[in-house]
């Protein structure tokens, strides 16, 4: 046991396990940036199944922590060894309360983030009843098509029938008579 602690104290006294620590973590850092700038690297761990960010699902041991808490418990220890003179048991110290440090601002920034959540502009099909709106894709005689209608200060665009069963044109200017379901509108042309 004693082998192994010499051991550590001459690795921390060399500088070598910090230098190994900063690169490597940095060095993934910089690989996940890229990964992730260019959408190749979607973390599976804290994605929701379509492509977004949950921060519900924010988890102590990813890639992300591992990697700041390597990047900056080798910064901070070399930081203390060559700035501040420590020994390098100080150093590893202080490297590892670094690393601990960022571990948590990094989950208090998720935590912060989560709170930021908006339910945005809430659509309900129900609001688009008794409005008018202007056909954007040509609805056929018994098929569907889109309609185009603005509601709370966004454009939305609704699957429409004609109600009385009659090609409507692209356009057209049309009265929304009721829905039909969730998702599809029977609307009637204006005259």
């Amino acid at each position: 046991m004693s082998d192994f602690i010499n051991s550590l104290q001459n690795a921390l006294s060399k500088d070598t396990f910090f230098w190994f620590c900063a690169l490597a973590g940095s060095g993934m850092f910089i690989i996940q940036f890229f990964l992730t700038l260019f959408g190749i690297g979607v973390d599976h761990e804290m994605d929701d199944g379509h492509g977004h960010f949950d921060a519900q699902n924010f988890k102590w041991l990813t890639k992300q922590t591992l990697t700041g808490f390597l990047m900056f418990f080798g910064w901070v220890g070399l930081t203390c060894k060559k700035e501040f003179a420590l020994s390098g048991g100080a150093s590893a110290a202080w490297a590892a309360a670094g690393g601990f440090v960022a571990v948590f601002v990094t989950a208090f920034i998720f935590k912060m983030a989560k709170k930021l959540r908006s339910p945005g502009a809430v659509f309900r099909i129900e609001d688009a009843i008794g409005k008018e709106a202007f056909v954007y894709q040509r609805i056929p005689k018994d098929g569907l098509g889109k309609i185009s209608i603005s509601l709370h200060h966004h454009t939305h665009e609704i699957d429409a029938v004609s109600m009385n069963h009659e090609e409507i044109a692209s356009f057209t200017q049309v009265h929304i008579v009721k829905n039909m379901d969730d998702r599809i509108v029977a609307v009637v042309p204006i005259k």
